[in-house]
């Protein structure tokens, strides 16, 4: 399994990839829906971030070149005179094979990668209804921090 950094070639496969990830997630929660129209806006969310300074696009490639993940990170201001300036936060991450190690090999290049900019530490959203990503962050050694709740108006 290789990483590497993702690069305008990749927006495509990344789009499916993170439409997979999403509709893993709907029968968990009906809350996650989509749109044919937000493919698009991930097209453009994805770009954006391949041109930013603060953030990594990672790509996991198979031996024979095909992608089985993405992970998109980035650095984020803290609330001004927090101890830390700046904080990780991972955006998503998607897999096309689960518990094959893909998603951890993106992980630890992204802990790299932030750990290369000085940030102290790293945030990232579960899905709380998807027990499987959140058994996948609890064995990276992530936990409880804040929880973000929700009402539909």
């Amino acid at each position: 399994m290789g990483i590497r950094r993702a690069h305008a070639g990749d927006v495509g496969t990344i789009v499916r990839l993170w439409r997979e990830m999403w509709d893993f997630h709907a029968p968990y929660d009906a809350r996650f829906q989509a749109s044919p129209a937000t493919d698009l806006a991930m097209a453009s969310w994805v770009k954006m971030n391949l041109e930013a300074d603060r953030s990594i696009v990672l790509v996991a490639e198979a031996a024979e070149g095909v992608p089985e993940g993405y992970l998109l990170g980035m650095i984020l201001e803290n609330f001004p005179g927090l101890p830390a300036p700046f904080y990780g936060r991972i955006s998503e991450v998607a897999v096309h094979r689960r518990r094959a190690g893909v998603g951890a090999s993106l992980l630890e290049a992204a802990h790299a990668w932030f750990r290369t900019h000085g940030v102290p530490y790293v945030e990232a959203d579960v899905a709380v209804k998807n027990p499987v990503a959140g058994a996948f962050w609890r064995k990276r050694g992530y936990g409880p921090f804040l929880e973000r709740l929700r009402i539909d108006l």
